[in-house]
């Protein structure tokens, strides 16, 4: 019990004091989400995908180890949360919204800082980077496809993510490590600027997304998704990582993540193809505010792994 509280006031709530701020803020000076979003997307996360990996303590058999793993993880939460669609008897647009609630999860503004904030250390942080390109691809990929009902092909969806800068600041860096070529300090200075940007930035962005989502529990199947998401996630993560071979900080920051809330970008998606979006705004707020009751735990039992 007393490392849950230490957990929680130490890890969970300097997160959310800035997710608070970006809340209150939009409340009373409403932002503009698109640009603080777009800032993220095309500077900081960039920023931070290059000096994280061109430093990785990774190597390329954890690598190989980490993607199997998360990929293997999507899968099984995949087939798991087609069973409870069955189950509830969703339809086709609520099963869309459920699966990608469930499935795609917040791996990038909550989990970044919730990860720098628990370890303070290149590798765990590498491994958060690895877990959050898997989670983006499949969301550019699975997700739409989910999500548009097949209105788009899996060949333009792939294609997306070689529109996204993040995917050119992973190819440069793994370049400029396999070829030993050392960064301009005014370059390399000016990136870890920019990288050390994105968590304060992207917590207030949270926030301010929140506030633009009406929260009130329509039915049971919000409650449904949220136990998906925030319990059976991470226990669906330990028991593969288990079986994998995967162990140490790689594995717990594996589980960490996969016991976040869900993404943002599931809302983005309901919206964007009329595939329920009030259920996937629902999700999100909900499980963004339980997480500070389930993460501290999930936290304190990894630890013990």
């Amino acid at each position: 019990m007393q490392a849950v509280s230490f957990l929680f006031f130490n890890i969970i709530l300097p997160i959310f004091i800035p997710i608070i701020a970006g809340y209150l803020l939009q409340r009373k000076f409403p932002l503009n989400v698109s640009t603080l979003t777009k800032v993220q997307f095309y500077i900081f996360i960039p920023a931070l995908l290059f000096t994280t990996i061109y430093k990785t303590e990774l190597n390329s058999s954890l690598l190989y180890s980490l993607i199997i793993a998360n990929v293997v993880i999507f899968i099984a939460l995949w087939i798991v949360c087609l069973w409870c669609a069955k189950f509830l008897k969703l339809d086709a647009v609520r099963r869309s919204a459920f699966l990608n609630s469930v499935c795609f999860y917040n791996s990038g503004n909550y989990c970044i800082p919730l990860v720098q904030l628990l370890y303070h250390t290149p590798f765990a942080f590498s491994v958060q980077i690895v877990v959050m390109l898997v989670q983006q691809l499949l969301t550019n990929t699975v997700g739409v496809m989910n999500a548009s009902s097949a209105d788009r092909s899996w060949k333009s969806a792939v294609l997306e993510n070689f529109r996204m800068p993040m995917t050119y600041a992973v190819v440069i860096a793994v370049i400029c490590r396999w070829l030993s070529i050392d960064i301009p300090t005014p370059l390399w200075t000016s990136m870890d600027l920019m990288a050390q940007g994105l968590v304060p930035t992207a917590l207030i962005t949270l926030g301010a997304q929140l506030a633009s989502t009406r929260l009130y529990i329509k039915s049971f199947k919000v409650i449904a998704s949220n136990a998906m998401r925030l319990l059976g996630s991470p226990v669906i993560a330990a028991v593969i990582c288990w079986g994998l071979g995967l162990s140490g900080v790689a594995a717990q920051v594996v589980i960490i993540c996969a016991a976040s809330p869900s993404a943002v970008n599931s809302v983005l998606l309901a919206i964007e193809y009329k595939s329920d979006p009030v259920f996937a705004s629902q999700t999100v707020f909900l499980s963004t505010l339980l997480s500070i009751l389930t993460m501290p735990v999930v936290i304190a039992m990894v630890q013990l792994m």
